[in-house]
C-alpha cells in the first residue's frame, strides 16, 4: 500500500505539480501580505479578494460557451470546492465568524485534496485550470487566515460544518440521480491520479471519502481549538 501511494505521488501530471507550486507561492505571498499591512490589507483587498472566485467562475462559464463545450452534466459549479469557493462572497453579507468556519473547515479540507492529489489529467485547457487552482487557492488562502487571523473553532462550528457538508452532499446526489451527472463524484470515482484508485468501487470508495472528510474535520477542530499564538 506505502509503494502504490508513492506511485501516485510521483505520476501526477507535471503541470499538477507546477500549478500547485505556484498557487502555494501566491497563497504565502498573500499571507504575508496581509500580515505586514494588517488593517490596510482588510479594507483594501481582503473583501475585494472576496470576489474573485465569482470572476474565475464566470471566466469559464463564457469560455465553454465560447467553445461550445458547455454540458450541463459537467459544466456547472457543483463540485464541493467550487461551492465551498463561491461561498467566499458571504463576507458581504453574513457574519465573519460564521463564513470564517466554514472556510476554515470545507476550505482547508478541499484544497488539501486538490492539491496532495488530483483530477486533473495534464490536457485541460487554460481556463479549466485557472477555474481548478484559483478556486483551490482562495480555500486555501481563506482557510488559513482564518485560524492565523485568530479564529478558533468551537464544538459548535464543527458540528455545523458537518451539517452544512451533509446537506451539500445529499442535495447533490439527488441532482447526480435526475441530471446523470457525477458532481462530487456520488456515483463513480474521479479521473487522474488520486487516492480513489486505491479505493473499492462505488460505494466503497464513496464512503471511505466521507470518512476521510469527517476525519480530517476532526483533526482540524481539535487543533485549531488549541490557542495558538496568531501571526
Amino acid at each position: 500500500m506505502i509503494y502504490e501511494i508513492i506511485d501516485i505521488f510521483l505520476s501526477l501530471p507535471r503541470i499538477h505539480i507546477i500549478a500547485t507550486t505556484s498557487t502555494l507561492a501566491i497563497v504565502a505571498i498573500l499571507l504575508i501580505t496581509k500580515k505586514i499591512l494588517g488593517t490596510y490589507f482588510n479594507i483594501a483587498l481582503y473583501r475585494k479578494i472576496a470576489f474573485t472566485p465569482l470572476i474565475i467562475e464566470l471566466i469559464f462559464q463564457l469560455s465553454v460557451l465560447n467553445d461550445n463545450n458547455w454540458i450541463l452534466e459537467k459544466s456547472l459549479p457543483l463540485e464541493f470546492s467550487y461551492l465551498t469557493s463561491l461561498s467566499i462572497i458571504l463576507y458581504y453579507f453574513i457574519s465573519d465568524l460564521k463564513i470564517k468556519s466554514w472556510l476554515y473547515f470545507a476550505g482547508i479540507w478541499s484544497a488539501a485534496v486538490a492539491f496532495f492529489n488530483t483530477i486533473i489529467i495534464g490536457d485541460e485547457t487554460w481556463y479549466a485550470l485557472l477555474r481548478y487552482y484559483g478556486h483551490h487557492g482562495l480555500l486555501l488562502f481563506y482557510g488559513l487566515e482564518s485560524v492565523l487571523g485568530g479564529f478558533r473553532p468551537t464544538l459548535t462550528n464543527y458540528i455545523n460544518a458537518i451539517k452544512m457538508t451533509s446537506y451539500i452532499i445529499i442535495t447533490i446526489s439527488i441532482f447526480n440521480i435526475l441530471a446523470g451527472s457525477n458532481y462530487m463524484f456520488t456515483r463513480t470515482k474521479p479521473d487522474g491520479m488520486n487516492f480513489t484508485i486505491l479505493m473499492p468501487e462505488w460505494p466503497g470508495y464513496f464512503i471511505i471519502i466521507l470518512a476521510l472528510g469527517l476525519t480530517f474535520y476532526s483533526i482540524l477542530y481539535f487543533c485549531g481549538k488549541k490557542q495558538f499564538r496568531t501571526l
